[in-house]
């Protein structure tokens, strides 16, 4: 049951986590609670957030601010900023290792990825890579990073010990937002101005490209790998798609301008940008369960969930 908020009444019967949802046009982030539906706290952090990245290790959510150059350190134990990384650059993307000890940043702008020691921030790695690095990923063996060039049209494959490319796969027009299945098999990227997705065996590099709606941003596996969900900005939709066969399963009306999109076991958070809001779909049923009012233009790139 719903109120007319399209908050969930019933509480979960889960343990409770949280989503942190980057408000660009606000300077802000909405921390939602999961087990609730509902926005516990809004964070003030720097000037126009857009990247998230999360660590249940480390206590920690790290916001990229594309416009004041730096990333806010926020302690999710309290829902407090406790620091700021300067870059000096544009940082967009944001990916943490498996282990949490590094943080691996996309400099939009100068065209580089940084590797920031999660408990020495001072400490940084950086490597010029291609035109306009967004989304990026490490593998589940922390061995490889995975970067979406944009304007290069590819995917760059990183040696995350050295930090040195080894490999470069051609993809469609403009990728941008990136996911690894959960056994690190398959590597998924949006190609914005093809209106596809291309899916990527990662023992042979097999690719695969399909469409799916118009103008996507970023896709997220479900936790078993079997499906993909891809939010669509110009047509208001996520695009659900079955791995096995890359078939669209179904195709679900979100909110407006749908950017970032992070699943736990049984739903998936949809930022919506142009409404400032997040969509809630249960994901036995690929409906919409709740709207969650957030800040002003939600973006939420990354993996945004924290369990």
């Amino acid at each position: 049951m719903l109120t007319n908020t399209g908050c969930i009444l019933a509480t979960r019967p889960t343990q409770a986590s949280f989503a942190y949802i980057s408000n660009q046009g606000e300077n802000s982030v909405s921390v939602i609670n999961t087990s609730i539906n509902r926005v516990i706290k809004t964070i003030a952090v720097g000037t126009a957030p857009v990247g998230v990245a999360v660590s249940s290790t480390l206590h920690r959510a790290y916001i990229s601010n594309v416009e004041s150059q730096d990333i806010s350190i926020i302690n999710t134990q309290n829902h407090m900023v406790i620091g700021t990384i300067k870059v000096h650059g544009s940082p967009v993307g944001l990916a943490l290792s498996p282990d949490s000890k590094t943080l691996y940043v996309a400099d939009w702008f100068t065209n580089r990825i940084l590797a920031i020691n999660t408990h020495h921030t001072e400490i940084v790695r950086e490597l010029i890579i291609a035109d306009a690095p967004a989304g990026l990923v490490v593998s589940p063996d922390n061995h490889l990073l995975y970067v979406a060039n944009r304007d290069s049209n590819d995917v760059a494959i990183i040696d995350t010990a050295t930090l040195t490319i080894k490999q470069r796969i051609a993809v469609g027009k403009h990728p941008y937002g990136i996911a690894l299945s959960t056994s690190g098999t398959w590597l998924a990227l949006v190609n914005v101005q093809d209106d596809s997705v291309s899916l990527i065996n990662t023992n042979n590099q097999v690719q695969q490209q399909f469409k799916v709606g118009f103008h996507p941003y970023c896709v997220a596996f479900s936790l078993d790998d079997k499906t993909l969900y891809i939010t669509n900005t110009q047509d208001d939709s996520v695009t659900v798609i079955d791995v096995a066969t890359t078939k669209t399963i179904a195709t679900i009306g979100v909110g407006n301008t749908p950017e970032g999109i992070s699943l736990d076991h049984e739903y998936a958070y949809v930022a919506n940008w142009g409404s400032s809001n997040v969509s809630v779909i249960d994901l036995r049923t690929n409906k919409v369960v709740a709207t969650i009012k957030t800040g002003e233009k939600s973006r939420a790139f990354g993996q945004f969930i924290l369990h």
